[in-house]
């Protein structure tokens, strides 16, 4: 993955960790499908598309979420943190 932002390390960890949440995401959403059919009260065709709309928009941001937070915990380590000590 390339980056212009000179970023390409944290893109990825960001991305990686995109593409982990959505898998257990998606895993989760067909679970409570499942369990919604077993105990009698499927959902609709409707529901059912709400729910993965909600889910879908949750993901929109998270991606730039992780590498800014990502950005911050490296500066933080760099010296810019609480004990760094004054040059």
């Amino acid at each position: 993955m390339a980056s212009k932002n000179g970023n390409g390390r944290v893109d990825l960890a960001a991305a990686t960790a995109k593409a982990a949440a959505a898998e257990r995401v998606a895993g989760a959403i067909v679970v409570g499908f499942d369990v919604c059919k077993e105990q009698g009260a499927p959902l609709s065709q409707i529901q059912q598309i709400a729910l993965i709309q909600a889910a879908l928009l949750e993901f929109d941001g998270l991606e730039a979420q992780l590498s800014s937070l990502a950005v911050i915990e490296e500066l933080l380590r760099g010296g810019f943190g609480p004990n760094a000590s004054a040059a």
